[in-house]
């Protein structure tokens, strides 16, 4: 396996300010709803919390295409330091002089759409500075460095979010200056330079719609894929959550261990740090012992281990068997996630990089509020209605990826065929 150091510079450097940035805004995410729940009830805090999510999806329609359009590096620049601005500005909101959660939310409303907005971007710089044999183990790496600052700064951040607030939004604002700087300096443009001239030479080809335009290579079926996988690991901490804290009894089992008396809780948490670390401590073992796997076969074996491991957890409040599932829920993810990551960017053509990756981060996003609508609805359909829901889920997600992988092939005999002839 390809090592770290490999990669570009710009992919290095890339990595390395994803990691400081998730593990500080992780610090702070997590723990924002607690935070409005508080200060302006709860009512208000789901309002605002679908507000996020629109702004994210607002800052991924609008931030994708311009990219494509005006090129990386400027855009990158440009919503960096908005940023910078909107945290500094929730920094100030909670100081010693008095806090504002309204302002508070206002400027994370802006983060939320400046982060919308510049992470398609990010992945069209990685699309761009990458060969299609290093983007599994780019993504391998990725995957890895994301969860390991998931992990440290949401273990910060419980820590210290009730007491240092203001210098934990402080610190977000300083690490995305710190690409501001990194990205002046270090980052050269990347968007392809053939994009004016194809732009030019092929005004017959994009008066198709860009709905037929998305659908090409499979892109649709492969968002609808994701958007169900995303759908259903949002489940644990809404409706799978929920049943937990309603149905598992105190010091059940492996509980009797936790000192907690809110046993669901305890048993939510722990499910999630057995997560983290599985994931932090095996994705690279098991990406080196399974490169020589058909990544197919890997991807539908991972999804397949996925979606098992999360219906037994929708079903069972026994905590060892809980504990098993996402055992093996965790084992399906860390298969399936680089090499999903890896196919995303061989259907996503070169002179619509970011377009492509905004749609598909706005198709997550939709799985993320389709989490919210399961759980809505759960109040009127029975349990075993909600598991055969789960189930068609996986069943749907596994036949798209299947027909995804046979559309892929087939277009692969067909541009060999052509290459023969010619």
């Amino acid at each position: 396996m390809l090592s770290f150091r490999s990669f570009s510079r710009t992919i290095q450097i890339r990595l390395l300010l994803m990691f400081l940035a998730k593990l500080t805004t992780m610090m702070v995410i997590p723990y924002l709803i607690i935070y409005f729940s508080a200060e302006l009830g709860v009512i208000k805090s789901g309002f605002m919390l679908i507000a996020v999510i629109l702004a994210s999806v607002a800052g991924a329609f609008i931030g994708g295409p311009a990219a494509d359009r005006y090129g990386r590096k400027k855009l990158i620049l440009l919503y960096e330091s908005m940023i910078v601005i909107s945290y500094l500005g929730a920094a100030v909101a909670n100081g010693s002089w008095g806090t504002s959660a309204l302002a508070t939310f206002l400027f994370f409303l802006l983060a939320q759409f400046s982060t919308g907005a510049v992470n398609p971007i990010y992945q069209a710089l990685i699309l761009d500075c990458s060969q299609p044999n290093e983007r599994r183990v780019i993504y391998t790496y990725s995957y890895w460095l994301g969860n390991v600052s998931v992990a440290i700064g949401s273990l910060l951040g419980a820590m210290l979010f009730s007491e240092y607030l203001f210098f934990l939004l402080l610190s977000v604002a300083c690490t995305s200056l710190a690409a501001v700087i990194v990205t002046i300096f270090f980052i050269q443009e990347t968007l392809p330079q053939e994009t004016e001239l194809h732009r030019t030479q092929t005004k017959l080809a994009t008066q198709k719609t860009f709905a037929r335009r998305l659908g090409e290579r499979g892109f649709l079926t492969f968002c609808f894929a994701s958007l169900f996988v995303v759908a259903m690991e949002e489940q644990l901490t809404n409706y799978i959550g929920i049943r937990f804290v309603e149905e598992i009894r105190e010091g059940e089992g492996v509980l009797a261990l936790l000192p907690t008396e809110a046993s669901g809780i305890g048993m939510l948490g722990l499910l999630k740090v057995e997560n983290t670390i599985l994931v932090v401590f095996l994705t690279l073992g098991i990406a080196k012992w399974t490169k020589k796997w058909s990544p197919y076969l890997t991807l539908l074996g991972g999804v397949l281990l996925f979606f098992i491991g999360y219906i037994i957890l929708s079903i069972s409040t026994t905590p060892f068997l809980l504990i098993i599932a996402m055992f093996i829920a965790s084992i399906g993810e860390v298969l399936y996630m680089p090499i999903k990551q890896t196919m995303l960017a061989t259907i996503v053509p070169e002179h619509e990089r970011s377009t492509y990756m905004s749609w598909y981060q706005i198709a997550l996003l939709l799985g993320v509020c389709g989490a919210g609508i399961f759980l809505v609805i759960s109040h009127w359909l029975s349990f075993s209605s909600m598991t055969f829901l789960f189930c068609l889920m996986g069943l749907g997600s596994i036949i798209l990826f299947y027909r995804f992988i046979r559309n892929m092939e087939a277009e692969r005999t067909v541009d060999r065929s052509c290459h023969e002839q010619v």
